[in-house]
This record gives C-alpha cells, structure tokens and sequence, in this order.
C-alpha cells in the first residue's frame, strides 16, 4: 500500500475522518476531493464540544492553509515601512524654541491671562497621522491572528502549537512593535470603509490584508448560519494532511477501525467524535443498545482509564528511572452489560519481515504493561496491523490474544476484530 492509497481512502467524499487528523505539530495545510455535505454536517455537528470544536478545527486549517503566514513573514513586514499616511495640522504650546505657524494672537492673549510663559508660543504644527482605514484593517488583522493562534494554543498546549502557527504569532508579535504600527489603534470591529481602502489601495500588501482580513471577519461573524457556511465551504475540502508516512498510516488505520466498527460490526455511525488534542476524550463513541464502543487515538489506558501499568509500579519503585506511560496508536473500549473487551491496536508501517516479527515483542509488552486491565468481567487483546503481507492461518484459534493483520485486508481485519471484541 502506498501513501497515495491511504490518501485517497482517508479522503473519501462519504468520509469526514480526514478531521481527525492531530491538531498541532506533523501536518500540513492539504487540498482533497470534496466531502459529501451532509456526511461533513454530521461529523460537525456530533463533536463533543460542537460550537468550541468547530471554531477550533475551522481556525487551524484557515490560518495554517489559507495564506496568513505566507503573508506575514513577507509582505506584512515590508508595507510597515511604507504604510499610508497623512499631515494633520493643530495648534499645541511650544517653546521655547519656536516651530511651526505662530498664533500671535492667541500667544499674546494667553500671556497676558498670564497661562503662557515668556518663552511658549501657540503655534499651528503639522505632525504625520496614521490613523487611516487601511492601516486600521491591518491593526485588525494583526490582532486577530494574534488572538486566534493564543486560543489555538490553549487548547492544544505550547508543545503542540503548529510550526506556522507560532511562526505567524511571532511575527505578527514584531509588526506591533514596529515604531510607527505600533501607535495604530486596533478598531472594535472591521468596516466596509477599512476593507474597501486596503482593496483600492496602489500596495498590493494592502489589498492581499484585504482578502484576508474579510476571510477572517466571515470565520469569525456573528450570524451562525453565515459562520457555519463558512466553515462547512473550508472544511469540505481543506484538512491537516499528516507530512510522515507513519503519521498517515497511523490515521488511515484509525479511519478504517471507525469504518468497520460502523458497517461491518454493524454499530452505525459515531453518536460522538472529538478532535486529537490534548487533553481529550474519545475520538469516537458508538452506541447501541446492548453495547457501548469509545475508541481512543494515542492515549494510555492507564490515563484515559486509570488502570495501574507494569511500566508505572516499577518506576514508582525505583530511583533514578524516569519516563511517561506507554500507549498504543488506538485504544478500543467496548462496555457491555458487567463486561469489558479491551483491544490495543498497535500500527507498524513495515513490511519487513524481522521488523514486523520484532514488533509483536512489544504487543506482548502492551499485554503484559496493562495486565492489570484483565480481570472479572474485563479482558485484554491486542492486533498488529502492518500495511500488507500477512493473513491469519488457515485454522487459526478466534479466540487468540494477538492478531496480526494487514491494512489492506478489510475483510481480515474485519474478522481480526469481531473476535477481539468477542466475549
């Protein structure tokens, strides 16, 4: 299997999958086929935290796709020196050497009010204005990405935060202490004048901050139906594409365990997704009812179901020994009356024969980490699954604790996963 197959599988026009790809770093701004409205409807709609959740899926392929970095690292800076400007004539006190246009009138009433010293003048001055509409837009635009990628990083940590992303704060952090942008006010709002100065303006810079600054104004309106178009038309062929093959695999195989728990083990569509960040729950819940299946994407269960780990006794019981729980690539948890079936499902994208031999190794070791998860009621399986090579043997046991199957197997691992999850 190539990368371009599990592309185009993650990309299917009846999947919205490609969203749950990690918000942070490894990806890259991508364009694919269109996703079927109502499946990318559904798929918003059925986010954990819906109105935060959308906002925040929406913001990162904007800003890392839509051209805002490309723009502030270039063009921004260089319009900084050139910005528009305009002389403002006003009376002020001087002195005691004189500038400007004396007010000789005004000077001598105030004098002899005695308000005005020997050596101060009124005087008319001419000083340089750069409150201007298309200098306000570009006040705008600077805030707003700087509070957009500050919300981006609440919620995906400092650690997470995408390469552009702190590149374009970081930039946008220098263009305010820039000795003349930096005395710009930023408006409450952006208004048809500002945006319809920056578009007629002779630099192209302003015009380009146009384009963004109403892309961003339409992300970011109040009127929902408005925003929620905004979002459905970007996210319907934008996605954060992962830039390593692994990292694709990885997501291929997360897609295609929520495609199969949907169709051929016949749980229908998630009733909830939530998107990879940190500190997050299941990227899938389904539901029926006799049974409950959360899936979980690169998450140990150790935190997201406090079950004590070999790993964490023994560097509890030692000195000197530091380190974080392990996790598998998936986590599938499935609840049924007074039983629980934990499947570990470890991705190796390899078809080297050793390597794959190697890699069932530390399938054991998952199995004997979470031990502690086996017990009355509960029980704990693992698959391996490799792009391609390898098959169940004829006769193989169903109830087998390992099952090493291949990705581009649907039907195998189809049938690998059915007796995972049998009681």
């Amino acid at each position: 299997m190539s990368r371009e197959v599990w592309r185009d599988f993650i990309c299917a026009p009846d999947r919205a999958g490609r969203h749950l790809s990690a918000i942070g770093r490894g990806v890259a701004g991508a364009t694919s086929n269109a996703i079927d409205l109502a499946v990318l409807q559904a798929f918003l709609e059925r986010l954990h935290d819906t109105a935060d959740d959308v906002r925040l899926l929406g913001s990162v392929v904007d800003l890392i796709g839509g051209g805002y970095c490309a723009f502030a690292s270039g063009p921004l800076h260089r319009i900084l020196d050139a910005l528009s400007n305009e002389m403002l004539a006003q009376e002020q006190i001087v002195g005691p050497g004189l500038r400007g246009n004396p007010r000789w009138d005004r000077t001598l009433l105030q004098r002899l009010a005695g308000t005005l010293s020997p050596v101060h003048y009124v005087s008319r001055t001419s000083h340089r204005s750069f409150e201007l509409p298309e200098n306000q837009l570009l006040s705008w635009l600077v805030d707003d990405l700087r509070r957009t990628v500050a919300i981006i990083e609440q919620r995906v940590g400092t650690a997470g935060l995408h390469a552009d992303l702190q590149a374009l704060r970081d930039d946008c952090e220098q263009a305010r202490q820039h000795h003349w942008f930096g005395d710009i006010s930023v408006p409450l709002r952006l208004t048809p004048e500002m945006i319809a100065a920056a578009r007629r303006h002779r630099r192209p810079e302003y015009r380009r901050a146009a384009a963004l600054a109403r892309r961003r104004l339409e992300m970011e309106t109040n009127d929902h139906h408005a925003r929620w178009y905004t979002v459905l038309s970007l996210l319907a062929v934008n996605w954060l594409e992962p830039v390593n093959d692994d990292d694709l695999f990885e997501l291929y195989v997360l897609v295609l365990v929520l495609d199969l728990l949907s169709d051929e083990l016949g749980f229908g569509e998630p009733v909830e997704y939530g998107l990879v960040t940190s500190r997050r729950g299941a990227v899938a819940l389904f539901q029926n009812d006799h049974e409950k299946v959360r899936v979980f994407f690169d998450q140990t269960p150790a935190a997201v179901l406090g079950i004590p780990t070999e790993y964490g006794k023994v560097l509890a019981q030692h000195r000197g020994l530091s380190g974080g729980e392990r996790r598998p690539d998936i986590l599938v948890v499935a609840d049924r009356d007074d039983e629980t079936r934990l499947i570990l499902i470890e991705m190796k994208k390899t078809v080297d024969g050793r390597y794959i031999s190697d890699s069932v190794y530390k399938v054991f070791a998952y199995l004997y980490d979470f031990k502690d998860g086996a017990g009355a009621g509960r029980t704990v399986k693992a698959l391996l699954v490799v792009p391609g090579g390898v098959s169940a043997a004829p006769g193989a046991s169903a109830a087998r604790t390992v099952f090493v199957v291949s990705g581009d197997d649907r039907m195998g691992m189809s049938k690998a996963l059915k007796d995972a999850m049998a009681a």
